[in-house]
């Protein structure tokens, strides 16, 4: 099966798109300083032009997720960093559905479940894993609070403690708490990684049917 490159952007401009924007933003830049009286006011106008032009692609660079799907795995790419799964530590996926008749079943997250969680956690930055703690704390607390357990969550949001593998390895610190929060999830949802639905370009059944493609066909 081909490799796969699929991105939440709506909009993707090459070099010639991106040149003329930015040709375009510093002529208007230079038009607006001309309104000012003295050359001090030219130069604050331009840097605050220079900041809003950052921080709109910094907003934009933040909310934009990719994905690589090729016959041995599945990598997600995001602005802190990003995780890889190989299919043939993959057990199960599917999309999370809700303990709660009287709810929709369907929730906006995708789960994986894994064979064996510790090279997942063991490849995670920090920086991701603090993304992925507080990215999925409300579904925590929406497992917790459909089964009955929501009196524990706030020992398991931010549980540290010490994990002993079989091997005398210790994880601890950040790893342990994305060591325990996987547990815990699985716990409630029968999965350990989510994807959310709306970092996806479509339907999350569909996502999920492609997956389901290269998971058997790499088995």
């Amino acid at each position: 099966m081909p490799s796969l490159q699929l991105t939440n952007e709506k909009f993707v401009l090459g070099k010639v798109s991106r040149g003329i924007l930015l040709a375009c933003f510093v002529l208007v830049s230079v038009w607006l300083s001309t309104f000012a009286n003295s050359t001090q006011g030219s130069i604050g106008i331009l840097l605050l032009c220079a900041c809003a032009l950052f921080m709109v692609i910094y907003t934009y660079k933040r909310g934009v997720v990719r994905f690589t799907i090729t016959p041995t795995h599945l990598q997600q790419h995001t602005f802190k960093g990003g995780w890889v799964v190989q299919w043939q530590n993959v057990s199960s996926l599917g999309l999370c559905r809700s303990h709660q008749p009287t709810q929709s079943s369907e929730l906006p997250w995708i789960g994986i479940r894994l064979k064996d969680p510790i090279p997942f956690v063991k490849q995670a930055c920090p920086r991701l894993i603090t993304n992925l703690l507080l990215e999925q704390r409300s579904l925590l607390y929406l497992g917790a609070r459909e089964t009955q357990k929501e009196h524990l969550f706030q020992d398991q949001v931010l549980d540290s403690s010490r994990v002993e593998l079989n091997n005398g390895e210790t994880i601890k610190g950040l790893q342990a708490c994305l060591y325990h929060r996987m547990h815990y999830q699985r716990e409630y949802w029968g999965y350990d990684i989510f994807i959310s639905t709306a970092d996806l370009d479509r339907d999350g059944e569909e996502f999920v049917g492609l997956l389901r493609k290269y998971l058997a066909g790499s088995c």
